[in-house]
């Protein structure tokens, strides 16, 4: 229950006290306490395709297709309570007979009277509250293409997908929130899935090699039998964000969530936070720091005492910030490449009996590739934007060798 404010001073913590029946005045903060709507649905899922084969002679087959998905009622954790933008010209009012008159009017917004200014007083992120909702959603459209051949040596295909999945969260999670920024609704979680390629180019194949398949005797036993296959692949990177942990102090509660978005400098675009150029030149600067700024800070516009610059020595309690302007998954890590080689020898021994050797070579080229930059949080420079690490694995080499009876 709600007690008014120490000194009747609003950018103070305001003193909550048990209402009759409860147990206490504000929910903890050591427990979230979650809340379920009451018409909870299960999650489901609509699918479509529609698909076109066009022989194309000489054992050709070309295939074309649309393939989308539409995902609504996904799960998801968010602090839909957030603190109230308190100013002078829009006040946070507050009516209780522990104010004076009657009324508490809040005109700053501190990190102290944070669970004050909520919409329901004493509940909201800073007071352990959270909203287990089933209001997420995704969708995913793309169109699917595929050339394939096979014949009595073997086979080729070769398939590209242009594709583009978007979601209001791509994970769910009761342990922490996952929502962008502003968690009252999730108009701000709308971006590119954390999974979304839209390209991927990928070509298989085998082919039994001719040379002496008919010779017989020792010779055709060492150097007839032999084939290789492959897998090859090309995709785009997966998307990331642009974060800022500090952001949002003023309204949701520091620590319950990661996804908060930092801001554009002034002058910058979206397009010059990235570099450009090789890739191997730009792994210590895959992100353009001079572009991104931290969230501006929230002032608390008291006319008594006006401050212009946050001091977090002197007035801790008058450093809350507001949410970054950047968008989710606004951009992309580093293409990727992959080619996988095999060499087979196939022994025949008897009319039922082979014996197959092979050796396959895994990312045969060792080719590095990077993954997204490690540390995308604009309160630490020193790691911004740099790739530290990579996908895959490097050159593996296997050998095996198969009895067939």
């Amino acid at each position: 229950m709600f007690q008014g404010f120490p000194g009747n001073d609003t950018t103070q913590a305001a003193n909550y006290g048990a209402s009759p029946g409860n147990c206490s005045g504000i929910l903890s903060n050591a427990v979230f306490d979650l809340q379920v709507p009451r018409h909870f649905v299960v999650p489901n899922t609509q699918q479509w395709n529609l698909t076109i084969q066009r022989s194309l002679g000489k054992q050709w087959v070309l295939e074309i297709g649309y393939v989308g998905t539409h995902a609504v009622h996904l799960r998801e954790t968010r602090d839909s309570l957030n603190s109230r933008n308190a100013t002078p010209a829009n006040p946070v009012v507050i009516s209780s007979p522990f104010c004076p008159g009657g009324q508490c009017v809040i005109t700053a917004n501190t990190l102290d009277n944070a669970v004050a200014r909520s919409r329901a007083q004493g509940i909201n992120g800073y007071a352990g509250f959270q909203l287990f909702a089933n209001d997420a959603y995704s969708h995913y459209h793309s169109l699917q293409t595929t050339a394939s051949r096979r014949w009595a040596d073997g086979y080729f295909q070769a398939a590209y997908t242009f594709s583009k999945s978007t979601d209001a969260t791509s994970t769910g999670n009761t342990a922490f929130n996952t929502a962008f920024n502003d968690e009252s609704s999730l108009a701000n979680s709308r971006g590119l899935s954390d999974f979304d390629r839209p390209h991927r180019f990928v070509i298989s194949y085998r082919y039994d090699l001719p040379f002496f398949s008919k010779q017989g005797g020792a010779k055709g036993a060492l150097l007839g039998g032999w084939a290789v296959s492959g897998i090859t692949t090309f995709q785009s990177g997966t998307p990331f964000s642009v974060f800022d942990s500090a952001g949002g102090s003023a309204f949701i509660g520091p620590g319950t969530t990661s996804t908060l978005s930092a801001s554009l400098a002034p002058g910058a675009t979206i397009s010059s936070g990235t570099t450009s150029g090789d890739i191997h030149n730009r792994i210590n600067g895959y992100l353009n720091p001079a572009a991104f700024t931290t969230a501006p800070l929230v002032y608390p516009f008291n006319p008594a005492s006006p401050l212009t610059t946050c001091d977090p020595v002197n007035n801790p309690n008058f450093c809350g910030t507001a949410f970054g302007n950047l968008g989710r998954n606004l951009y992309r890590g580093p293409f990727q490449q992959n080619w996988d080689f095999s060499i087979i020898k196939n022994f025949k021994l008897t009319e039922r009996q082979t014996l197959r050797f092979s050796t396959d070579f895994f990312n045969i080229w060792n080719h590095a590739n990077f993954a997204n930059p490690a540390v995308t949080d604009v309160e630490n420079p020193g790691a911004f934007g740099k790739i530290v690490s990579t996908v895959g694995t490097p050159r593996l080499i296997q050998f095996s060798l198969r009895y067939a009876f």
